[in-house]
């Protein structure tokens, strides 16, 4: 059952909570919930919290969550609040930083002590980043994911930021022994799952302009051509890159694109505390053909009572998304 409190100090008093959600997607920091309590009762008033208050979160004697209210809806008899985990300091804050032969774990340090986030376990990342240099005003979760995305691209390892008992937390991503599996008839009680052609491309073209002439490379999904016609993807390149590169781009952008493109999202099934954004799990419809593993997008889980559901989003491959941080 939901248990829920607020921290004051070294003491802790317990919310009378009617609902809880919690929440958290892969690659947008923080995890939050979103929770209705009661205040009064009749003549009776119950513990409520203001905005800055900890929060804590368990089901079943398990903690799930530990954050920082940040907005209050409050009513006559109830109020509802929403709250973030310590990684909603680094979204939150901007900055400027000039960093020198530093590994990831020492700049998540050197930023959690610049802005006092405590710290918790923090692991080793092990590669040293000869530079980076961030001159605009960048949010501190898109520097520590620059420099996640340097030392994965030099040793192949994901590491993970993660908030856990009220700190900000480095380890590497997590791959566990034993997957969760999900399956029509036994846990999933309805699913979204479509496909589609609408962005294939079974021929890609790419033309780049340098002195005043044009390069041009392309790759072509023969049996694709075969199957659903000519549908061209065409590009012109910025980026100062040789031939050879040219070449080597559009082999990949014809790799990416062919095929029919399948999406499988808004899954919905009982409750399990584990399954969150950033873990893979087994997946089982088959009326739809999918029997395969998958990576855990997107994740909200919705307490009631005893009560517990959850509707997960899930992708294919768990790769760092591009952008600010890429």
């Amino acid at each position: 059952m939901i248990e829920l409190f607020v921290i004051k100090e070294t003491e802790r008093y317990e919310l009378v909570a009617e609902s809880v959600s919690l929440e958290g997607q892969r690659f947008q920091a923080p995890r939050s919930i979103e929770a209705q309590i009661v205040i009064k009762q009749g003549n009776h008033k119950y513990y409520t919290v203001q905005e800055g208050d900890t929060v804590l979160f368990k089901w079943k004697g398990k903690e799930l969550f530990r954050g920082i209210v940040f907005s209050r809806v409050p009513k006559e008899f109830t109020l509802s609040f929403k709250a973030y985990d310590m990684l909603q300091y680094l979204v939150k804050n901007q900055d400027v930083y000039v960093f020198s032969n530093k590994t990831a774990d020492e700049i998540v340090k050197r930023i959690a002590s610049d802005f006092q986030i405590p710290k918790g376990a923090i692991a080793r990342t092990g590669h040293t980043i000869k530079s980076l240099v961030f001159k605009d005003n960048t949010s501190l979760y898109d520097i520590i994911l620059k420099a996640l995305k340097e030392t994965q691209k030099q040793t192949g390892k994901n590491y993970q930021l993660y908030s856990e008992k009220g700190r900000l937390c480095l380890r590497a991503w997590p791959s566990p022994a034993e997957i969760w599996v999900l399956e029509t008839g036994v846990n999933i009680t309805d699913y979204g799952y479509s496909t589609s052609i609408e962005e294939t491309a079974t021929r890609v073209k790419l033309r780049k302009q340098k002195d005043n002439k044009t390069y041009t490379a392309s790759e072509r999904d023969s049996a694709g051509i075969k199957k659903f016609g000519v549908l061209q993807y065409t590009e012109t390149v910025s980026d100062d890159i040789n031939q050879a590169q040219l070449r080597d781009r559009a082999k990949r952008l014809q790799a990416e694109k062919k095929g029919v493109k399948k999406e499988l999202k808004s899954i919905q099934a009982i409750g399990i505390p584990e399954i969150q954004s950033g873990l893979p799990v087994y997946i089982s419809i088959p009326e739809a053909g999918v029997k395969e593993t998958y990576w855990v997008d997107k994740d909200k889980h919705d307490f009631i009572g005893t009560k517990h559901m959850m509707t997960i989003d899930v992708v294919a491959k768990n790769t760092l998304p591009k952008g600010a941080s890429s």
